[in-house]
């Protein structure tokens, strides 16, 4: 009996859908322009209207527009490339850079506000909270080496996880 076994079954992979290239970068455009405005153009329009009105504050408009452009087109590769196994590298690449940004950040703690024209002038402090908040992307970091080890040793078994068909 034992020789007219049936052989095992192997389970059927699930269906995938994976949307097309011109699809997926044309998502990745679209989701710019809201974290454009998120990133780059909010902050830099409040630190050029609060530097206008002779408070300087310690990060420069220029420190956001980099961070913001370098968080941009990564966001976006990562989106475009999400079915290939450059998507675990870019989640690293992306978490390292959110990490670098508040850790610049957080070399400009104390800040020491002046009130133009006047004598007071308030010290703050946060240096430790950006610190906390850095705890975020390191799991980023964290799922972006588990995800690229799991996509070398099996480059299409997140798939039907991330694109159901």
């Amino acid at each position: 009996m034992a020789g007219n076994a049936p052989p095992a079954r192997t389970p059927e992979s699930p269906p995938v859908h994976i949307p097309s290239l011109g699809y997926r970068i044309l998502v990745a455009g679209l989701r710019i322009i809201p974290a454009f405005l998120v990133l780059i153009a909010i902050p830099a329009a409040a630190l050029t209207f609060v530097n206008s009105h002779g408070v300087s504050l310690p990060i420069s408009v220029y420190s956001v527009t980099v961070f913001g452009i370098a968080l941009l087109a990564i966001g976006a590769a990562q989106y475009v490339l999400k079915p290939t196994v450059a998507y675990g590298p870019l989640t690293v690449a992306y978490s390292s850079v959110v990490i670098v940004y508040l850790y610049y950040a957080s070399t400009l703690s104390p800040y020491h506000l002046s009130v133009p024209g006047g004598t007071a002038s308030i010290a703050a402090g946060f240096a430790l909270f950006l610190y906390l908040l850095m705890v975020v992307p390191a799991f980023g970091v964290i799922a972006g080496v588990l995800t690229t080890v799991e996509d070398v040793r099996d480059p299409r078994e997140r798939l039907p996880f991330d694109f159901p068909g």
